[in-house]
């Protein structure tokens, strides 16, 4: 109802509408507003949601409803919800990231002193802690939050009600009046790019992937970190199920459906691509198909990133099962051969040393133990110290 008591106002200063006509209008918004506010609209022959306001003003108000349409088209309506729609989406979903980095940053600092391998080419690398990884993921999210809250202020810039079916109108309808009463800066510059654009939607839909590609990498490392061989993790048994057949198994089932689930997400953006790919300027109905497409990959981001924060505020680690493993892969090499090159050794005669002892005496000649994570000194690294500033940090900034 927001956008009909802003195209009323603009209405009554182009001189279309008197101020009972307008009083009328406002009397007539709230009463359907409040009947059907919260409730589904009754079952109508109307084509759209926008005739059916109409129509229903019409029968309520009377003759002013017969103006409500005047200078404007369906494509410009359905053009600025669906943006506003974005926005809010936008701002949501950032809230939710904020949570989920937030509790991404705790638990790093709980974990920071839990040192196990860290991994490249899924195999043991180097020693890092698990606080790290976490912080991994956290870094990443805000990463995308704050693109997100830069897209959101972009995509308020502009507004595109007034831009009528595709050329505007002959009315002298001020079209900043309706875009500050909506929340927006300025009209749209164009009213055929913006009955024709859809871009807020694919820039949502672009974030949204990223997000996605984000928490299916999360789940895939708790998936690994839970296998038998390593069986580092203490997964909830809350996000896990048993098996039919096998009474031994306790599957992490919550990340295999959060990885799955995330492909939809992904692949929403590249639906968009192909919908909007080739499309003659001006409104064509193929636009209504990226409306559900938005709505429904918003819905189902939202739930996989609280059920991502929810795990995440649950898993816990086998201490014991990762110490053990800092002495597999030859972990500490690098780090040895940094202690050669601090000695005065050069780093590539270091290096060789290095490779010579393993090729001699195996990797348990360059083990790790849980201090050598204290041993990085590098902005960024993996001390628990630096662990700890760096989610402080990023907490700090969230405000």
């Amino acid at each position: 109802m927001k956008l009909q008591r802003a195209h009323a106002g603009a209405l009554r200063e182009a001189g279309i509408l008197t101020d009972d006509d307008l009083a009328n209008l406002q009397h007539g918004l709230d009463a359907i507003e409040r009947e059907y506010g919260t409730a589904p609209c009754p079952a109508s022959d109307a084509e759209d949601i926008h005739t059916w306001i109409e129509s229903t003003l019409t029968e309520r108000v009377g003759h002013a409803g017969r103006k409500i349409h005047t200078g404007r088209s369906r494509n410009d309506q359905v053009a600025t919800l669906l943006k506003m729609y974005v926005i809010e989406a936008g701002e949501a979903l950032s809230d939710d990231l904020e949570s989920l980095i937030r509790t991404s940053c705790r638990r790093a600092k709980d974990w920071a002193d839990l040192v196990f391998p860290l991994q490249t080419h899924n195999q043991f690398a180097a020693p890092g802690s698990v606080g790290f990884w976490a912080l991994r993921h956290a870094t990443a999210f805000d990463r995308v939050r704050r693109h997100l809250r830069f897209c959101v202020s972009h995509w308020r810039l502009r507004c595109p009600l007034g831009s009528g079916a595709v050329a505007g109108s002959s009315i002298p309808i001020d079209r900043r009046l309706q875009a500050e009463a909506l929340g927006f800066e300025h009209p749209s510059r164009n009213a055929l790019d913006s009955t024709t654009t859809r871009d807020e939607c694919v820039e949502l839909l672009a974030l949204a992937a990223q997000v996605a590609l984000h928490l299916q990498s999360f789940a895939a490392d708790v998936i690994v970190f839970t296998q038998t061989p390593l069986g580092w993790t203490v997964y909830p048994r809350s996000f896990a199920t048993g098996s039919s057949m096998m009474p031994n198994k306790s599957n992490p089932d919550a990340m295999e459906l959060l990885r799955g689930e995330c492909c939809a997400v992904v692949t929403a953006h590249g639906h968009a691509l192909t919908l909007l790919k080739g499309l003659p300027g001006g409104y064509n109905r193929d636009l209504q198909c990226i409306k559900p497409l938005v709505h429904e990959t918003v819905e189902k981001l939202t739930t996989l990133c609280r059920m991502a924060g929810a795990f995440l505020e649950q898993l816990d680690f086998d201490a014991d099962r990762l110490a053990a493993s800092l002495a597999q892969g030859g972990i500490g090499a690098a780090l040895h051969m940094e202690r050669k090159v601090l000695d005065g050794l050069a780093l590539r005669e270091a290096h060789h040393a290095v490779a010579a002892e393993v090729q001699q005496h195996g990797p348990s000649a360059v083990t790790a133990d849980a201090s050598d994570a204290a041993r990085y000194r590098t902005s960024g690294g993996a001390s628990p110290a630096e662990v700890r500033r760096i989610a402080d940090e990023i907490q700090q900034e969230l405000g």
